[in-house]
């Protein structure tokens, strides 16, 4: 299984640096898929320069959309700077598809208890 990155960039230049960057960090997000779903998974990543107009320098927005296993997985940050918010990205998104995985072993947890007390009536 392979995560597939398509990246956009917006009033930004795509450097082979944010782009190493991003393979880097938000490969991460390979660990938590299940490898005998999907034998590829396409991420869009889009980074931009949020505004030019701050009075404290430029804000940067980094957002990811990947599908998987029939989920629809989005996260979206800004930061000061391009790797900053990268970072913050991989934390958002490692946490949703966390979230979401426990949500349904909890699910069929709670289920399970469910036919047990069926049963033993």
């Amino acid at each position: 299984m392979s995560i597939n990155f398509q990246i956009r960039t917006k009033d930004l230049d795509l450097t082979p640096e944010i782009t190493n960057y991003i393979h880097e960090k938000l490969g991460v997000i390979e660990k938590f898929v299940s490898p005998d779903v999907d034998t590829e998974i396409l991420a869009q990543v889009e980074v931009a320069l949020r505004s030019k107009h701050h009075q404290k320098g430029d804000i940067y927005k980094a957002e990811i959309v990947f599908t998987h296993d029939g989920q629809k997985y989005t996260a979206s940050t800004k930061a000061g700077d391009v790797f900053s918010a990268i970072d913050e990205l991989k934390d958002e998104i490692s946490k949703r598809v966390r979230r979401s995985k426990n949500k349904g072993e909890s699910l069929f947890r709670k289920g399970a208890r469910a036919i047990k007390g069926f049963l033993k009536k």
